[in-house]
């Protein structure tokens, strides 16, 4: 009898064993098939934002063919609604980022550049912002350690942080590096985002697709009602050249005016995609010129 009821202890623990391993065998086996998924969903969800890319590189070639001017009733800005692919659905949309103010304009040829300085700070004057930022950020991007007075900031602003880091000294490569700068705080950051870009070129605004704080800019004594007037006279098809602009009574004979064009070709794409469990958001910056476009950033996150 001992041997039977031993024999059967030791029965019903190897079934015990048996069937646990078998639950952890099965468990890990939804583990690894659910994690395939994922790979196979992420990777198809990225080629479909390649071909939003593809989609805004093609209507921005074929707007160049077109006409030699940019502004807000283009097909290019046309936002692409969620369109029903295979596994999931897709959508995005154009911006014109030279209808921003290009932080990297700050900084030329390793010095501040003093016209473009003053005209960050009428930006950030019509955004209800402390002109004085623009000191802080200038010194980020220049190549010397010498505080811009009266209120800039060099590494010893930053060395004492936790974590400490130092300037770049150099162009930003993403306008979220102002996040960085002293002074920036997550309001101002808020505020200031829609409104600048930074680009590896100088670049001028496009006075067809510049919202109205940026209108506001351009030159000293410009009111929300000049910046309004300036819009209205744009219309549906914007300026067709810069001394269209130049004629307008709300700039005519003012001196010292910030550089602008009538053009752009320097594009961001934002890219939405669902694939089964999977979204994903990409940002891209495009260059284009006469001979095509090229994609010269890419970055995943919220818009």
């Amino acid at each position: 009898m001992r041997q039977r009821g031993v024999a059967l202890v030791t029965a019903l623990l190897v079934v015990a064993l048996a069937t646990t391993a078998a639950v952890s065998m099965v468990a890990r086996q939804q583990v690894d098939i659910r994690r395939t998924g994922n790979l196979l969903e992420g990777e198809q969800a990225y080629l479909y934002l390649l071909g939003i890319e593809d989609w805004a590189a093609q209507i921005l070639r074929d707007d160049r063919k077109d006409n030699d001017t940019d502004h807000l009733n283009e097909d290019w800005t046309t936002i692409l609604p969620p369109i029903e692919v295979e596994g999931g659905q897709v959508g995005g949309f154009l911006e014109d980022l030279q209808g921003r103010f290009n932080i990297n304009n700050l900084v030329e040829n390793d010095q501040i550049s003093g016209p473009d300085l003053r005209h960050f700070r009428r930006l950030l004057a019509a955004l209800s912002l402390d002109a004085e930022l623009a000191d802080p950020i200038a010194d980020w991007l220049d190549s010397d350690s010498n505080v811009l007075v009266p209120s800039g900031a060099e590494d010893g602003s930053y060395l004492s942080r936790d974590p400490a880091y130092r300037t770049a000294n150099g162009p930003m490569v993403d306008v979220s590096e102002l996040r960085l700068v002293a002074g920036v705080d997550t309001e101002t950051w808020e505020a200031l985002a829609p409104y600048v870009t930074a680009l590896p070129k100088r670049t001028e605004i496009n006075v067809n697709t510049a919202p109205l704080p940026v209108m506001m800019s351009l030159a000293a004594g410009l009111t929300e009602a000049d910046a309004e007037a300036l819009v209205a006279a744009r219309g549906d098809e914007g300026f067709q050249s810069a001394n269209d602009f130049f004629k307008q009574q709300a700039v005519a004979g003012r001196k010292n005016l910030a550089k602008i064009t009538v053009s752009s070709n320097w594009f961001g794409i934002h890219g939405d995609v669902e694939v089964g469990r999977i979204r994903l958001r990409m940002h891209s910056t495009l260059w284009r010129d006469a001979d095509g476009s090229r994609i010269l950033r890419r970055a995943q996150g919220a818009f």
